[in-house]
């Protein structure tokens, strides 16, 4: 997996690859680093790229989405892969993620 993070508002999460057990902590500390700056009211993260996501990926993308809003801060999921968002279908994700 490859992550890329660049701005400040809003800040853009790039990320390519595989979002697995062994991955997501790596996406876990980009989302936290972003949330911690202080200085961003939105955080769009780039899934265009991303092919495959398990559950360990979605649980980083459901506790950064609970972080962001009690930070006021928004967090957008930008053009998810088809296989990634069909995951985020069938979990009932999609309201959460504004997908629907």
């Amino acid at each position: 997996m490859e992550i890329n993070s660049e701005g400040v508002d809003p800040v853009v999460i790039s990320v390519e690859g595989e979002v697995d057990l062994a991955t997501s902590p790596r996406l876990a500390q980009a989302l936290e680093s972003a949330l911690g700056t202080g200085a961003t009211t939105t955080i769009r993260i780039d899934l265009s790229k991303v092919e495959f996501m398990d559950s360990a990926g979605l649980r980083v993308l459901v506790a950064a989405r609970r972080r962001a809003e009690e930070a006021g801060v928004g967090l957008v999921l930008h053009e998810p892969h088809d296989r990634v968002r069909r995951i985020i279908e069938i979990t009932g994700l999609t309201g959460v993620f504004g997908l629907a």
